[in-house]
C-alpha cells in the first residue's frame, strides 16, 4: 500500500509541465546550434576567406592594451534575448516566437563558435570561448528562466485568441513573473560589468595561446 503513493508521486514529478517546457526550449536551442554549425560548414571558399579576414581583423583589434567592450553592444547582447522573452509573454504569438527565439539564440552562438574553428582550426575554440564564455555564463540561465516563465503565459493567451478557453479565467501575471525578470536584470547587469572587465583579458590570453 505504501508503494502506490510513491509511484504516483514519481509519475507526477515526471509529468511536471515546467520541466517539459525547459526541455523543449533546450531542444530548440540545440536544434538551432546544430543548424548554425551546419551553416558555417557550408561556406564556400569566398565566404570562408571573407570571414577569415573579418575575424583576423577582430583578433588584431583585441591584440592591444586597454580595449574594452562597447557598452551599447554589451547591453544589446546581454539584455536582448531576455527582454524579448519577457515581452513575448504578453503576446499570443509568443507561443511560437519564444521557442524560435531559443533556436535563434542557439544558432547564432554556434555559428560564431564554428566560424572561429572554420577559420583558425582547433585554435579557434579557445578564441571563441574567450569571446563568448562570460556572456553565456550569464545570459543562458537568465534566458531559460525568463523564457520558461513567459511561454506558458503566451500559450494561455494563444488559446484565448483562437477561441479555446474563452470561458476560462483571464491570464494573470503574478508577482513571480516580474520578480523573475527583475532578478534577471540584476544578474545581467553584473554580467555586463564582468564582460567589459574580463572578456578582453580572456580573449587576449586565448589569442596568445593560439598564436604560433
Amino acid at each position: 500500500m505504501r508503494g502506490r503513493p510513491l509511484v504516483r508521486t514519481i509519475r507526477l514529478r515526471a509529468a511536471d509541465p515546467s520541466l517539459l517546457r525547459e526541455l523543449l526550449l533546450a531542444f530548440f536551442f540545440l536544434a538551432g546550434a546544430v543548424a548554425g554549425h551546419l551553416c558555417a560548414l557550408s561556406w564556400d571558399v569566398s565566404a570562408r576567406e571573407a570571414m577569415s579576414g573579418y575575424l583576423t581583423d577582430y583578433c588584431a583589434v583585441f591584440d592591444g592594451e586597454g580595449l574594452t567592450v562597447s557598452l551599447g553592444s554589451c547591453l544589446t547582447l546581454y539584455f536582448g534575448y531576455v527582454a524579448l522573452a519577457f515581452l513575448l509573454g504578453f503576446a499570443s504569438v509568443g507561443i511560437v516566437l519564444i521557442p524560435l527565439l531559443s533556436g535563434l539564440f542557439g544558432f547564432l552562438t554556434m555559428y560564431t563558435i564554428s566560424g572561429f574553428t572554420a577559420c583558425f582550426g582547433r585554435g579557434g575554440v579557445p578564441l571563441a570561448m574567450g569571446a563568448l564564455a562570460v556572456r553565456l555564463l550569464f545570459t543562458l540561465p537568465c534566458f531559460f528562466a525568463m523564457a520558461g516563465a513567459a511561454w506558458p503565459l503566451a500559450t494561455e493567451l494563444g488559446m484565448l485568441s483562437f477561441g479555446r478557453g474563452r470561458r476560462s479565467a483571464p491570464v494573470l501575471y503574478g508577482s513571480r513573473y516580474f520578480l523573475t525578470f527583475g532578478v534577471c536584470v540584476v544578474v545581467l547587469t553584473a554580467g555586463v560589468f564582468c564582460e567589459r572587465l574580463l572578456t578582453p583579458l580572456l580573449f587576449r590570453l586565448a589569442l596568445g595561446g593560439a598564436a604560433p
